[in-house]
């Protein structure tokens, strides 16, 4: 009789604690797994905005420095169809040069060769193909940006005034730093972070290599994802990155598509705790319920024996 009952205790126990175990084990898995979307929803929304912002930034930035500089080029057109002794006085020429705060100043004759340069080296050269309409335009003026090496310049453009030709000058803005900062993909996800071991990514839409990555040693190499990963506009999907199996969530923006991917191994790292714990503390717990009654039957039993 004793040994049934005790036998019911232990399996009522048990029963009890499995349900509970399994709840908890499914409950926290769902919930961290919740949790997890969102904040790789969240992050992905983040870096979509950093981008829209840089876009936006960038292109007030080029206008204001576009309008400047158009303004500084037209008002040299007119000092140098007042003067034209300036452009064959190397020392008038080299003034004027710094007075407008200009790199190098050339200008061209009817056919769109330098001829004359603050830069030796630039003459004979060909003007840029896209300031040529000034040679026929007489209020033509237009400007560029060129980066190369690192480095950002502003080349405008306009008309000679004095005789068909160009005035071709570059120009380094103040905030060229900035706009190399604006352009460049690779530093949006420098402070992105994901938990603790999760990653953002940003991945050109042809060549599917990573832009930019939180893992900067990532950058410019290809990625493992292929065209079939990203059928819709946005969406969930599971992969294998460095060689554990995690969680993605994508967007497509513009031509760039935006990952956010979380180990599976990190997502239930919460979950996985909790069982642990619970696999320890149910089994003691039972142990000492199951002692506790133990105690109290022979207890009372042996209270009835003396009687």
């Amino acid at each position: 009789m004793k040994k049934s009952f005790y036998r019911s205790v232990v399996i009522a126990i048990l029963i009890c604690s499995l349900i509970f175990g399994f709840l908890a084990f499914y409950s926290t898995g769902v919930v961290d797994r919740a949790q997890t979307r969102e904040l790789l929803d969240i992050r992905i929304n983040q870096v979509g905005d950093i981008l829209d912002d840089n876009i936006y930034e960038y292109k007030n930035i080029t206008e204001q420095i576009y309008s400047n500089y158009k303004s500084r080029s037209r008002v040299m057109a007119m000092m140098l169809s007042k003067n034209k002794s300036i452009m064959t006085d190397d020392t008038s020429f080299e003034e004027l040069r710094m007075a407008i705060g200009a790199d190098v100043i050339s200008i061209t004759d009817s056919s769109g060769f330098i001829k004359y340069s603050t830069n030796p080296s630039s003459e004979n050269n060909k003007a840029y193909e896209d300031f040529f309409p000034a040679i026929e335009n007489k209020v033509f003026s237009e400007a560029v940006l060129n980066t190369q090496d690192e480095r950002t310049s502003v080349i405008t453009g306009c008309s000679r005034l004095d005789a068909p030709g160009i005035i071709q000058i570059e120009f380094t803005p103040d905030n060229a730093e900035t706009l190399l900062d604006l352009t460049d993909v690779s530093r949006t996800l420098t402070e992105i972070p994901v938990l603790e071991n999760g990653h953002m990514a940003i991945i050109d839409t042809e060549s599917k290599k990573y832009l930019s990555h939180t893992n900067s040693g990532l950058i410019g190499t290809e990625s493992l994802f292929t065209e079939d990963d990203f059928k819709d506009d946005n969406g969930w999907f599971s992969s294998e990155f460095e060689g554990q199996e995690v969680l993605v969530k994508y967007a497509i923006h513009d031509d760039k598509i935006i990952i956010g991917m979380v180990s599976y191994n990190e997502i239930y790292k919460r979950r996985n705790t909790v069982v642990k714990w619970l696999m320890f503390v149910i089994p003691v717990t039972s142990a000492v319920i199951t002692l506790t009654i133990r105690d109290k039957i022979l207890k009372t039993a042996n209270k009835d024996n003396k009687i």
